[in-house]
């Protein structure tokens, strides 16, 4: 047989972690990633830096500052893999449950991933898939970075994927607490070199946790640098202390943030 008769061999495609995700899910997905990546960055400006270090395949975490309901949404634009969200399990009612699904949505318990969340979120890793933690567990009452929840070191030691730090700046604000709708804000996310399991391994619970975060806020720092380079805003510092809610919130608007709350956490 020539070489002319033989036939032509094609590379696999990259694994986007679709293996969760049937068609019809993943068209969905798209049309939702399509029209609120156009909408925001028409109305407001989105830009990311850094996804070269985000893995063209395979299992990874993206560990991300948590600033708005806005968060979930931004990450989701400009890259090709979909992403998977660890969800409260109060927010499993329909019709959003359904909607949170659809877009990689998994719930845990309200206080704490549990079992079942690091079962969840271990199985979709293996599978290759992106998966988004908010590792601060509560979107931030200043737009400063706060303290992690203690867990997040124990799940990330289980995983041994790289971790991808993240930050995002501009989702505070556009959409803070206590406002019941979103203006339109530019948007900086900055992906970080990801910390290789080979970085982590062997590390005290301590160490990881402080190794993440240090990298997390560096990846903040280049996100509100770039905000501030494009638009003259003035780049917030990126540590905080530990957050105090604003007193006297109102019990309605309490319930409307429960409503909406896509936060992650990793206890």
């Amino acid at each position: 047989m020539t070489n002319r008769d033989r036939p032509e061999r094609t590379r696999p495609a990259p694994n986007h972690g679709n293996r969760d995700r049937s068609q019809l899910l993943m068209a969905w997905y798209r049309l939702v990633q399509v029209v609120t990546g156009t909408a925001w960055t028409a109305l407001a400006g989105l830009r990311a830096t850094g996804r070269r270090h985000i893995p063209a395949e395979g299992g990874a975490l993206l560990v991300a500052n948590h600033l708005s309901h806005l968060d979930v949404f931004v990450l989701g634009q400009l890259q090709p893999r979909p992403l998977n969200y660890v969800a409260r399990s109060t927010l499993f009612f329909r019709p959003l449950g359904a909607f949170i699904r659809s877009v990689g949505g998994f719930p845990i318990q309200r206080d704490g991933l549990g079992a079942q969340g690091v079962k969840e979120t271990l199985r979709r890793l293996r599978n290759g898939s992106l998966v988004v933690l908010f590792p601060e567990g509560s979107r931030s009452f200043d737009g400063l970075l706060g303290p992690l929840k203690p867990g997040i070191s124990a799940l990330v030691s289980r995983t041994r994927v790289p971790i991808v730090p993240t930050g995002i700046a501009g989702t505070f604000e556009a959409f803070p607490r206590g406002r019941l709708w979103p203006i339109p804000h530019p948007v900086r996310i900055h992906f970080g070199p990801p910390i290789m399991p080979d970085e982590y391994a062997g590390l005290t619970p301590e160490a990881l946790s402080t190794l993440i975060r240090d990298r997390m806020l560096e990846a903040h720092r280049t996100a509100s640098a770039h905000l501030h380079r494009d638009t003259g805003s003035a780049p917030l510092p990126s540590a905080a202390h530990t957050p105090t809610p604003p007193p006297n919130a109102p019990a309605r608007l309490a319930r409307l943030t429960e409503i909406f709350d896509w936060t992650i956490q990793a206890v």
